[in-house]
């Protein structure tokens, strides 16, 4: 059975947080993958609360991430159609 360390998950949520700030999406999406693995290994010995915050941190993360890459595809898609365009 795991040992749930508190502390950890703390330290998880603040490492994703700061990424997110900081723009390194890349790097955030490795983090929020950590945070995940350990929210799963330990699920069954946090308290209630604490998961349910960590798991609304990874929804909030994984919603906004899907937004980030659906903005890159419309980016992209608007820079082929400048390429393309012929004046």
């Amino acid at each position: 059975m795991a040992t749930y360390n508190k502390k950890e998950a703390q330290s998880k949520i603040q490492k994703l947080g700061e990424l997110m700030t900081a723009k390194k999406y890349d790097e955030a999406w490795t983090s929020a993958g950590d945070l995940n693995a350990f929210l799963k290994a330990n699920k069954d010995v946090m308290t209630g609360s604490d998961y349910e915050a960590i798991n609304g941190v990874l929804k909030n993360y994984y919603n906004i991430n899907n937004q980030l890459e659906a903005v890159g595809k419309r980016a992209y898609g608007m820079g082929q159609k400048a390429l393309n365009t012929q004046l």
